[in-house]
């Protein structure tokens, strides 16, 4: 039943109840007003219809011609690797002028502002045989609305450190964080030093063995610019290992705002509690704790960002690898 359907049964309800009592009566249950209530008679009087009335859209004066969107369309169709600037100049070559900052306005109402989706959107025209036409583009733009950077577990892995505090007897502690950004899959482990030994330790100890043993490559990580990933040494490491590597833009976190959520997330469920509870001597018993955490983070804590329902991290990064992977793979080598 859509919108409209139950907006029309609500007022179909008040005139039923309005003819069983009285018109004062009605209007106080249901919260209108008389006047409201008299439209709502008239309307249905006047069409025979109770769903509210479809209002016209209104055309922006400085809105792109549906013109230009076509050939916009068709030149994605033919190009589907380009830019915002690459398709402003083929405009310029067709005699018409028009921005690069319209063109990336359109292709982001379309859904096609990135590379990935306009790969998908051609693949969709390809196996549908279907037209150019706007309901083509909100179909395909459903199927990947959700899709977010981490296309299948492994894709991408954010990491990141965080200062837990300083403990007596011990000293300062940081944690080092990886999430993987498809399945939400959370690794955290704790040191005393965030130099760059404790980043390569925390990748060779945690994240890799964890994806070997579940069969998945670790293809690439994204990180901030703190020196214990700028050094030498965890490039040589990357390189290695053949693991790509992608830095944020410098006074941007919320590029690797997954992995701070992931982080405020254990500072509030875990350290804050914990701290209130326990006095810990030393590291290995406050990681024995964060361990345990991360077992029910994993295995057992519904996770709301990746479905309304909630899903559990484990399930998504032994489930969905196979078919993400088939899907997307070819799409964006």
């Amino acid at each position: 039943m859509t919108h409209n359907q139950n907006i029309a049964n609500t007022r179909r309800n008040l005139l039923i109840f309005a003819e069983r009592s009285t018109v004062k009566k009605a209007c106080e249950t249901f919260g209108v007003s008389r006047t409201t209530f008299y439209k709502i008679k008239e309307q249905f009087l006047k069409t025979g219809s109770l769903e509210p009335k479809i209002r016209r859209k209104p055309k922006m004066p400085n809105e792109t011609s549906i013109s230009k969107k076509k050939i916009l369309l068709n030149i994605i169709k033919e190009h589907p690797s380009w830019g915002s600037p690459r398709y402003s100049n083929e405009f310029r070559k067709k005699g018409i002028d028009i921005s690069q900052v319209a063109i990336w306005y359109c292709l982001k109402r379309f859904g096609l502002n990135r590379r990935y989706q306009r790969m998908i959107y051609l693949e969709e025209l390809k196996n549908n045989q279907q037209p150019l036409t706007e309901r083509t583009l909100h179909i395909v733009k459903r199927k990947f609305a959700k899709i977010n950077q981490g296309l299948w577990p492994g894709h991408i892995v954010a990491l990141d450190t965080f200062f837990v505090g300083h403990i007596k007897g011990i000293g300062r502690i940081y944690q080092m964080s990886g999430i993987d950004l498809c399945s939400r899959y959370g690794w955290a482990h704790l040191y005393t030093s965030k130099e760059q030994v404790s980043s390569i330790d925390f990748l060779e100890r945690c994240l890799i063995p964890k994806f070997f043993h579940n069969q998945i490559d670790l293809e690439t990580v994204l990180m901030d610019n703190g020196t214990e990933f700028t050094g030498y040494k965890f490039k040589q490491m990357l390189i290695d290992y053949d693991i790509k590597h992608i830095h944020i833009d410098k006074g941007k976190p919320v590029q690797n705002g997954y992995c701070e959520r992931f982080q405020r997330t254990i500072h509030e469920e875990f350290y804050q509690p914990i701290f209130r509870k326990k006095f810990f001597k030393s590291i290995e018993a406050l990681q024995y704790e964060l361990d345990q955490y991360l077992v029910y983070y994993n295995f057992e804590r519904a996770h709301f960002g990746l479905s309304p329902k909630g899903e559990i991290p484990i399930n998504i990064f032994k489930s969905k690898e196979t078919i993400l992977r088939t899907r997307f793979k070819k799409l964006l080598t």
